[in-house]
């Protein structure tokens, strides 16, 4: 994802399964607190910074939701729910890289692994089933 970055292929696909997952909870209804907390996987977060977390997962929810709830049944409104759904999916995986890299700068620290283990328990959690 990052040239700069000291992540490598299974960092990579363990931050994106771990937005699908995440993508997949907004997709089945509004985030419960739960999944909010999961989601909160910085490790370099001091509680000055949680508010910008807070802030930054409500912003990106609410932009996905949005979409979800503003398209309409025709082809246009399709396009346009898989746009953001693709926004999303981005966005959440480039967010949980950066944490992730951000902790993983001197190889598998203490703080590596706590992210390490809160992206697999978010994909332990898994995907939404239906009903």
């Amino acid at each position: 994802m990052d040239e700069w970055s000291a992540l490598g292929p299974t960092d990579e696909k363990l931050t994106q399964e771990a937005a699908e997952v995440a993508v997949s909870w907004v997709l089945a209804g509004e985030l419960t607190h739960e999944q909010s907390e999961q989601l909160f996987v910085g490790d370099h977060l001091g509680s000055h910074n949680w508010l910008g977390e807070a802030d930054w997962l409500h912003r990106w929810e609410r932009n996905l939701r949005d979409a979800l709830t503003g398209a309409t049944d025709s082809e246009e409104g399709r396009q346009l729910v898989a746009a953001a759904e693709d926004t999303a999916l981005r966005e959440m995986q480039g967010h949980m890289y950066f944490e992730l890299n951000w902790v993983g700068w001197l190889g598998p620290t203490p703080g590596y692994q706590r992210v390490c283990a809160s992206l697999r328990r978010m994909i332990a959690t898994g995907r939404p089933t239906a009903p």
